[in-house]
């Protein structure tokens, strides 16, 4: 477990909770299928979101440049700026994270979120020290019309992450061995049974049951399934 704590600032609307699970594209699916994409889903719930309890609107005139006059604000949080240029706009999240000297906050675009509209600039932010709100920014992505991002939408997936015990790590290649073809046809054999089952409209579930076709264990996930929290201190909830 991490250590992790957030100062939030009075009349911010930003707000912290666990990544969701539901994403609309995967429930526009057939029956819902995507849902079982274990890969997809685990995903789906890693990091917590930002989100601000205020619509966010803007246009973009096209132009991509250094200057700030090329996006216009119509809609957006106090503090919300268009100075970087590059069709950005810069938030003030009012929310000052701290973590343990060995944990970074790395900030992402929502995991599996997709937008033909912006997009969540990513950064790293220190922040075992770093004593401002953490940096939030979006680039516009579709020019000359009025883009809105709705109350509650998902801004940012934070990731705790350490570079302490990612520094320095070597990704070692090696060819790929499978002499006696052992391993080919395990892979046959897998995806040969699995899409008898499928093509019957079912599901195998082998890979989130960690199991091959004959129900043999080939090991354990590291988490199965991924609990995170937020306890709101200024209010008492926890979710």
């Amino acid at each position: 477990m991490i250590n992790i704590s957030v100062e939030k600032m009075n009349g911010n609307p930003f707000n912290i909770s666990p990544m969701s699970i539901k994403r609309n594209w995967m429930d526009a699916t057939s029956e819902n299928h995507a849902y079982r994409c274990f890969p997809v889903t685990q995903a789906n719930v890693v990091g917590w979101s930002i989100s601000c309890s205020q619509d966010i609107s803007f246009v973009w005139d096209g132009i991509n440049d250094q200057t700030q006059d090329h996006v216009t604000i119509t809609s957006a949080p106090d503090g919300s700026y268009t100075g970087r240029g590059q069709s950005s706009i810069s938030f003030n999240t009012g929310l000052v994270f701290r973590t343990d000297k060995d944990v970074s906050i790395l900030t992402i675009n929502p995991v599996n979120y997709f937008s033909e509209d912006f997009e969540t600039m990513s950064n790293l932010i220190s922040s075992s020290f770093y004593d401002n709100p953490l940096p939030l920014a979006i680039k516009a992505k579709a020019a000359n019309k009025e883009i809105t991002i709705k109350s509650g939408t998902p801004i940012a997936t934070i990731i705790p992450i350490s570079l302490t015990n990612l520094n320095n790590t070597t990704i070692e290649v090696f060819n790929y061995k499978d002499e006696d073809r052992s391993r080919t046809n395990a892979n046959i054999a897998y995806g040969e049974a699995a899409q008898v089952i499928n093509s019957g409209g079912n599901w195998t579930d082998w890979y989130r049951d960690a199991v091959n076709e004959k129900g043999e264990s080939l090991g354990s996930h590291e988490v199965k399934t991924l609990k995170l929290y937020v306890k709101d201190n200024t209010n008492g909830d926890t979710i």
